[in-house]
């Protein structure tokens, strides 16, 4: 156990059981331009989080990886390998995703291409324990943006049917898995002061990097001046809806000293959802 750890308030025991689902989705041959409620800014939003999500599972993977062989713990050690297919599985979802965007003339295999390059330098010259807590932080981003997809039914409806069963499944998985990275963090490294910081830096380079891409997108499509879907996007980021207003609260839990991911108790979701994401799941041929 890190010397640095903190101690833990108490959180619930019986985490969900993680393992990866294998889906069918029955994605379109083809997407609209603006597949999001005709709405370029929402549309290019989301877009830009699917054209980073495959080389971003993967760094993820890696850095868990990396310290597999010291935990001890048998629940522990199940988890990382569930953990493992669930994130591998969204990054093969979302490329099929990301293909029909690249249909469409937006660049995506060269976008996925420069993540994977930084994510690269980022293996190759950044410490092991740095790169654990780029995950943890970044998993927590999906986390509590994934409560509230499975909470607010309005953050995806205007979607196409397979892309609201795609945001639904990842989200069911996202909080399957929430805890896994950070208790592989706590055990190894457990180092506070570096959780907090490293947040703060993955806060601000997550945030410009999607509304980078998303400008982006926008860019290559003229700027497009549409007033009220513009309305429609801020209420989406900050009214109603109101996405990133909403998870403000659980985002800052994270610099509490005790903080766990499961201390945000959110497994009657998966619960309720539990029998719909069933459904879709690819049958065994």
């Amino acid at each position: 156990m890190a010397q640095a750890q903190v101690a833990q308030t108490q959180y619930p025991s019986a985490s969900p059981r993680v393992e990866p689902r294998h889906m069918d989705f029955q994605f379109p041959k083809s997407l609209a331009k603006y597949w999001y409620d005709d709405n370029p800014y929402l549309t290019h939003f989301m877009n830009a989080l699917s054209s980073i999500f495959p080389e971003g599972e993967r760094f993820f993977i890696a850095t868990v990886r990396h310290y597999q062989d010291r935990i001890n713990d048998p629940q522990l050690r199940a988890e990382i390998r569930g953990f493992i297919g669930q994130e591998a599985h969204h990054g093969r979802q979302h490329e099929l995703v990301n293909q029909l965007l690249e249909d469409q003339g937006h660049p995506l295999s060269k976008i996925g291409n420069r993540t994977k390059q930084r994510l690269d330098w980022v293996i190759e010259n950044v410490d092991p324990k740095n790169q654990l807590a780029i995950t943890i932080a970044l998993e927590h981003f999906t986390a509590i943006m994934a409560n509230q997809v499975l909470r607010d039914p309005k953050l995806y409806e205007k979607a196409p049917k397979a892309i609201q069963d795609l945001l639904v499944w990842h989200a069911i998985e996202e909080t399957e898995h929430k805890a896994v990275a950070f208790d592989v963090y706590q055990e190894v490294v457990g180092e506070l002061g570096l959780r907090r910081a490293v947040m703060v830096r993955v806060t601000i380079f997550f945030l410009l990097r999607i509304f980078t891409l998303q400008m982006g997108f926008l860019r290559r499509d003229g700027f497009p001046i549409r007033p009220l879907k513009l309305m429609a996007a801020a209420n989406y980021m900050v009214g109603n809806p109101g996405l990133f207003r909403k998870i403000f609260r659980d985002y800052m839990d994270y610099y509490r000293a005790d903080f766990h991911p499961w201390q945000h108790d959110n497994r009657d979701l998966i619960r309720q959802w539990q029998g719909y994401i069933n459904g879709l799941q690819a049958k065994p041929t």
